[in-house]
């Protein structure tokens, strides 16, 4: 089975590969609309023909619906060179592995940046954990996860970040970091008023990673 990071980068990759030939060819106006329509079909063949086996699978029936529903709206183009820009930039050259140091630094930079910040908590155990903290904003991480999650300084299992308040600014800054986000919920976790999310060992995430809204491609 395709690792999912290899395997996103191959489906938007390929559309966009696609899209270009047919411009070049002068089979199609480079349109917005003509690309969107274009990409719209090039997704449900991709489905009805499984080019991409399941790994993708979710995301291109996703991606489907939004295009026969939104139309131009769902504008495909500008996405899929979104993706395709966002894991190069992860996953071009050397991987680079998660590290505890750099988490550290990353606490370190929330709380700087007035993000109250917990990790004396256990909060992957079952039970419903609430914490206060100064201000709206609030990032959580599971006091054993912090320890568990790890073999010597490198990541080694998908840690749980437990967040409330401003979800963009929080996916924006664990870019910066160095930290792809692979959301589970926004609001309802174990965490109380907290969402949650999954950083993997080298972000090596299962599903598609958060972007951040000011990334551009």
């Amino acid at each position: 089975m395709s690792d999912y990071y290899s395997e996103i980068q191959k489906v938007v990759n390929s559309a966009l590969e696609e899209l270009a030939n047919e411009h070049a060819s002068g089979k199609l106006m480079n349109t917005p609309v003509t690309n969107n329509h274009f990409l719209v079909r090039w997704v449900t063949k991709a489905i009805k023909t499984q080019r991409f086996g399941k790994t993708t699978s979710a995301n291109l029936i996703q991606w489907q619906k939004s295009g026969r529903s939104k139309g131009n709206d769902s504008m495909l183009e500008p996405l899929f060179k979104r993706i395709s820009a966002y894991y190069a930039e992860f996953f071009s050259g050397d991987v680079q592995p998660v590290t505890d140091a750099k988490i550290e630094q990353f606490i370190e930079d929330m709380e700087a940046a007035g993000w109250g910040v917990c990790t004396s908590e256990v909060l992957t155990d079952g039970s419903k954990v609430q914490f206060f903290t100064d201000g709206h904003n609030s990032f959580a991480l599971c006091a054993n996860q912090c320890d568990d999650c790890f073999d010597a300084e490198n990541l080694v299992k998908p840690m749980s970040w437990f967040v409330r308040g401003n979800h963009a600014e929080f996916v924006i800054k664990a870019y910066e970091a160095g930290f792809m986000l692979h959301k589970r919920t926004d609001y309802k976790s174990k965490v109380k008023y907290h969402g949650e999310y999954l950083i993997y060992p080298m972000n090596k995430g299962t599903q598609l990673a958060e972007i951040p809204l000011s990334f551009k491609a």
